[in-house]
């Protein structure tokens, strides 16, 4: 108990209340006991990806790590895709795992892994915490490392018998401008000599998501965003050119520029191509991977306050751009999208019904597969984080365990779950969670019985069609068997009559589409 209340602490000081996870046994129901009296929450899931995913949303939205649980041996190896999506999507967490301890190795080989080399990949750090002067350090420590950037996964293997290992500190934040004075003259020069810039703005401009919209205004140039930053310019922003996926759909708008603005972008975001060849500026404290973007000057600072420092040299000639150029971009996108083979209902009609449906301060999280490829460029987002994808994992599963940690760390406020029948088929038993937990969260499922996108990938002596197809399955009814309400739908119409109200309750509408859009959504997005 005295190690379980030491990580408790070290949470609940940096604004941890909430505990994740599945027990089994052991120390971590000593961690549910500590939690519990300190005033913290535990929210059983029935898998311990699941729990993590939770547990990490839930961190990412509330500003503070959150904690997942989970027992040794098959409880740590299922949790790793869970610590993967934490360290990759950047969200915080301290996953901490009972072990066969020290003192009983070499006698016990059940369900005796390795489980620091285990989560070392998936993870920020990994490493032993014991019952020792230097546990109160490590597990400081460790939640300091989670929360700092760039987030992630901080992984504790809780052995009462074992020597402390302590994290890393984190570097401090960079708040103002590091770079050199010649290296912002240089950036200046740039930018003053450029007549299309185009901003490309990654996850890391999302925490002063304000500051760095004001910038961009002042830059008045066309504004692309990756996955996890769409919304830091809202739906309807005159400047809000689309999506920067590194693929084929913002390419006519990165080859008229003259000059790209890497704004806190992330390179674990977009897909590995070939990035533009225009003079670039990147704007960050985690400046993007020189093999990846060819940067001509970096600015190491938070990217509001670097671009609020170029900006303020002043003395730069008027873009060429119309003022409309980003809305028209985008714009242009969408009718490429929507100009493929007509189909009844399929995805593109689905996002439409739910979009018209959905109320304006919804949260939407989406999982992996071929039906994002109709959500992201269409949904109306108008905040930073009111829509979750995992992009750096790109993980599938990831949709309901994410709407589960967004409706609780957003209390009252309804939450939007966007998933495959594929996804949804890895996290069925969390339905059961979502029910038990009576939170407002709207799952909606992209059904068509196959991994689509996979689908669209195949090429001849690559397995047949029923390599990626399932038999159908009754989503709604599952849903019900578990206390959730649900109904199918077969056409936007019935979407738009079930969705009607009831977005303060859990609830499944089985939308079973047709899939045959997906091959132009995923040739027009990627090329």
């Amino acid at each position: 108990m005295k190690l379980a209340e030491t990580v408790v602490g070290a949470v609940r000081r940096a604004g941890g209340d909430t505990l994740f996870g599945v027990p089994g046994g052991g120390p971590n129901l000593a961690m549910i006991g500590a939690a519990q009296a300190a005033g913290m929450r535990f929210v059983l899931t029935h898998t311990e990806t699941a729990g993590a995913i939770t547990a990490a949303t839930y961190g990412l939205l509330r500003g503070a790590p959150a904690m997942a649980i989970a027992t040794r041996g098959p409880g740590a190896a299922s949790a790793v895709n869970g610590a993967a999506q934490a360290t990759l999507d950047r969200y915080p967490l301290l996953l901490v795992t009972d072990c066969v301890g020290r003192r009983e190795r070499e006698r016990v080989a059940h369900q005796r892994l390795d489980q620091t080399a285990l989560l070392a990949p998936a993870a920020k750090w990994s490493g032993p915490i014991g019952d020792d002067a230097l546990a109160p350090e490590a597990a400081a420590a460790a939640v300091a490392l989670a929360g700092a950037a760039p987030r992630g996964a901080v992984h504790l293997d809780f052995d009462p018998s074992a020597t402390s290992d302590v994290p890393p500190l984190p570097p401090a934040a960079a708040g103002t401008v590091a770079a050199s004075p010649e290296a912002l003259a240089a950036a200046a020069a740039l930018l003053r000599s450029a007549r299309r810039p185009v901003a490309v703005v990654g996850f890391d401009a999302v925490d002063d998501a304000a500051g760095v919209r004001l910038a961009l205004e002042r830059l008045g140039c066309p504004v692309l965003t990756t996955y996890q930053a769409i919304g830091v310019l809202p739906e309807g922003h005159p400047q809000l050119a689309g999506l920067y996926t590194g693929g084929a759909i913002e390419r006519p708008l990165l080859d008229a520029a003259d000059l790209l603005l890497a704004v806190g972008l992330d390179t674990v975001e977009p897909i590995p191509t070939a990035w533009p060849d225009r003079p670039t500026i990147a704007v960050g404290a985690q400046p993007p991977a020189s093999t990846f973007v060819a940067v001509d000057v970096a600015l190491d600072a938070s990217p509001a306050a670097g671009l609020r420092a170029l900006v303020e040299r002043g003395d730069r000639a008027p873009v060429e751009w119309a003022p409309t150029a980003g809305a028209d971009a985008l714009a242009a996108a969408r009718a490429a999208l929507a100009a493929g083979p007509a189909t009844g209902f399929g995805p593109l009609e689905l996002v439409r019904a739910v979009a018209a449906a959905a109320p304006p301060d919804v949260t939407v999280t989406v999982d992996a597969g071929a039906h994002f490829l109709a959500v992201m460029p269409y949904w109306p987002v108008r905040e930073p984080l009111g829509l979750l994808i995992s992009n750096g994992l790109a993980t599938m599963g990831f949709a309901l365990p994410a709407a589960i940690g967004a409706g609780l760390a957003r209390p009252g406020r309804p939450v939007l779950c966007l998933t495959g029948d594929g996804g949804l088929g890895m996290t069925l038993a969390e339905l059961e969670t979502l029910a038990r937990l009576r939170l407002p969260v709207t799952v909606v499922v992209f059904d068509d019985a196959t991994l689509s996108l996979i689908r669209v990938k195949q090429r001849p002596g690559q397995g047949e069609a029923a390599a990626v197809r399932y038999e159908a399955m009754d989503f709604a009814a599952i849903a019900r068997a578990v206390g959730l309400e649900a109904a199918v739908a077969e056409r936007a119409g019935e979407v738009t009559r079930l969705l009607d109200g009831g977005w303060d309750r859990p609830r499944l509408i089985d939308a079973r589409i047709d899939p045959a859009a997906y091959a132009h959504l995923i040739t027009t997005t990627r090329g």
